[in-house]
């Protein structure tokens, strides 16, 4: 590869990310605004396509690269493990309280991991206890996407596909249930290698087409099924989850579309997403406070959140808390002993 074309895709790797962390904030302003409904579903279904665009990046990113095991778990130590257990820390102080009784001991302390390790201690941290799961297999999944065919990647991404998405459809809306062992390759682990293939795939006008197509259909289907409660909301997995199959094939298409505009965008646009890129993990970790702290803030001056057109208030709401967030993090990651934490 040439410099130029080695330096492009984290030029358009940037300018996802900045999507994804704001369709992250995005999809926790709930309560704001008073309607119309259709406005706060648009979003929300919008909003969705977040999480699966910080895993499709990771994948396209972490298993491009070669490196040995112990580098890499090295590296993923100090910018995610550091971070993660030290927020787990902060939001398990904030809300279990732990040492308000009986103060600070070794048995709150063990105790206190013991819950870090059971579950998220904010709920936004799911993501981190999925992510950390994948990076044990990367090293792995790295020799396989080195070694093997195209035909065998798209093989595993099928059976990923069966095991996941079209398996909750059947399971979830269906008598029919499954008796054979394939649910271990599902999970997220196929938005990794999609990921994978996705950034490596050349975009022309055809897979513009193509991937635009996608992201209408299946928006328009998931706008659908969250704005009417098809299906019914005790029944997450077929068309609702981050693996159902109108979520993936939406968050596919997107991400074609984003990537191509990234690439074809003006220099200014690209070193400030760059800029803002480097802090979205620490946005990812801070924002759930800031939207507490805007929430309190607009009811200390009398206004109630819950008021004004949601087509217009949400994404202003998000606006305003992402750019919060963005400020304090950039601010911790000058301070030499806190930057490790985001």
């Amino acid at each position: 590869m040439t410099e130029e074309q080695e330096t492009k895709p984290i030029l358009w790797v940037d300018f996802v990310r900045l999507f994804a962390a704001f369709l992250v904030v995005l999809a926790h302003i709930d309560g704001w605004g008073a309607g119309p409904d259709w406005a706060k579903f648009f979003y929300y279904t919008i909003s969705r396509l977040g999480v699966p665009f910080f895993f499709l990046i990771s994948g396209y990113l972490l298993l491009s690269k070669e490196e040995d095991v112990w580098t890499f778990l090295k590296k993923r130590a100090s910018r995610i493990a550091i971070p993660f257990l030290a927020w787990s820390i902060f939001y398990d102080l904030l809300y279990s309280r732990p040492f308000d009784e009986s103060g600070v001991t070794i048995e709150g302390i063990l105790k206190m991991f013991v819950r870090i390790l059971r579950g998220p201690r904010g709920g936004h941290l799911w993501f981190v206890y999925s992510l950390l799961g994948l990076y044990l297999l990367t090293p792995i999944l790295r020799v396989f996407v080195a070694k093997a065919k195209t035909s065998e990647l798209y093989y595993y991404i099928g059976i990923w596909f069966l095991a996941a998405p079209v398996l909750y459809i059947v399971e979830g809306l269906t008598p029919l249930r499954n008796g054979f062992e394939i649910y271990y390759v599902g999970g997220y682990i196929g938005y990794f290698l999609v990921g994978y293939v996705l950034g490596r795939m050349e975009i022309t006008p055809l897979v513009t087409r193509l991937a635009l197509a996608v992201f209408i259909a299946t928006f328009a289907f998931s706008f659908f099924v969250f704005s009417y409660g098809f299906p019914p909301p005790d029944n997450e997995l077929p068309f609702r989850s981050y693996p159902s199959l109108n979520i993936i094939l939406m968050s596919m298409g997107a991400f074609m579309l984003v990537r191509a505009a990234g690439e074809k965008t003006s220099n200014p646009v690209l070193r400030f997403s760059g800029w803002v890129g480097k802090s979205s993990f620490g946005i990812y970790l801070f924002h759930f406070m800031v939207i507490g702290w805007v929430a309190e803030m607009w009811k200390g001056f009398g206004f109630n959140p819950a008021t004004g057109n949601s087509l217009i208030v949400l994404p202003a709401v998000a606006l305003v808390v992402f750019l919060i967030s963005w400020g304090v993090v950039f601010v911790i990651s000058k301070i030499p002993f806190l930057r490790a934490i985001v």
